[in-house]
């Protein structure tokens, strides 16, 4: 059997030493990431935590031999192009660090499209020329006006999730669009004895107070429905009852000092709707004497309001 290069064996002991001694270690991809961008944000997080690109094999190596409880568990997301952080920040810290330097950046073909990609009408700065051809080849709808060319109505170059071809790429970049989000990704990371993957560190603050109020509005629904007696719907479980009760004594016409103002508001409405009722009653009558054929006609009309009447009377007196 072969024996493993020196540099490699001196590389796993210098990672294993540098876990050992590091409260927190993260997993970062750097897959796509041109070296112009990786650089500047390695300089920008120089001071807070120290980053180092390495072959994920060596890594995997320096993880085993770690005396870590439980950093092992890191091995299993320590494969592709990849990076690792070492840091006394908090792996919540280091993420939102590394969310915060990621830059919009020009397509170069290939990527994935995070939104619609759309091009709105307008007049560009390019002369008349074979620009024309490219942009129609993309398939802009593009013309010539006044000794420019111009995009004559809106398109959507590419749907969300689709691939961004190298011919679209190139006129994105002419028009100064930049499609493409650039930046390190956190794939997971260790600190006393827990791994933390990218979907735990990327809950915010606001999403967990969201959850939280939206959990206790739900459970308190829950008790009321069930009149479940805590203290949190006792004013609630309090006005229902309080509503009940008046319901009930409406009911049964039983009149109390707190309950009387609505039997006199019911009074009011009531005997409103009786004189409305009497003089229709009377008006009707007049038209009778002054149209007594037309009065005929409306015998059966008439026979109603006095039901209605009636019927006035009775919820006023009974």
């Amino acid at each position: 059997m072969r024996e493993p290069a020196q540099w490699k064996v001196d590389k796993v002991k210098h990672l294993t030493e540098e876990i050992d001694e590091s409260p927190v270690s993260a997993v970062i991809s750097i897959k796509g990431l041109r070296n112009k961008e990786f650089q500047k944000i390695r300089n920008d997080i120089r001071g807070e935590a120290k980053m180092q690109v390495l072959r994920s094999r060596l890594l995997r190596l320096a993880l085993e031999k770690s005396r870590k409880k439980n950093i092992s568990g890191l091995i299993d997301y320590s494969y592709g192009q990849i990076a690792l952080i070492t840091t006394t920040k908090s792996p919540k810290t280091v993420y939102d660090i590394l969310v915060s330097k990621r830059t919009k950046a020009a397509a170069r073909g290939g990527e994935i499209a995070e939104d619609d990609i759309v091009i709105e009408p307008k007049e560009t700065s390019f002369p008349p020329g074979p620009m024309i051809s490219v942009f129609q080849k993309a398939g802009i709808p593009a013309g010539i006006e006044k000794g420019k060319i111009v995009i004559k109505s809106e398109v959507t170059l590419v749907k969300k999730g689709q691939a961004i071809s190298k011919d679209k790429a190139q006129v994105l970049e002419k028009l100064e669009i930049l499609p493409v989000t650039v930046g390190l990704e956190m794939i997971a990371a260790y600190d006393d004895g827990l791994v933390y993957t990218k979907d735990a560190l990327s809950i915010t603050v606001e999403q967990i107070v969201s959850d939280m109020a939206g959990a206790f509005l739900k459970a308190k629904a829950l008790a009321l429905k069930t009149d479940f007696l805590v203290p949190e719907i006792m004013p609630e479980l309090l006005s229902k009852a309080h509503l009940q009760a008046l319901g009930l004594a409406l009911a049964a016409n039983f009149v109390d000092e707190k309950n009387i103002d609505i039997f006199i508001r019911k009074a009011v409405i009531n005997a409103t709707t009786l004189n409305s009722l009497i003089n229709k009653d009377l008006n009707n009558e007049n038209i009778e004497d002054e149209n007594p054929e037309e009065s005929k006609t409306e015998d059966k009309k008439d026979e109603g309001s006095e039901d209605d009447a009636a019927a006035g009377l009775g919820s006023l007196f009974g």
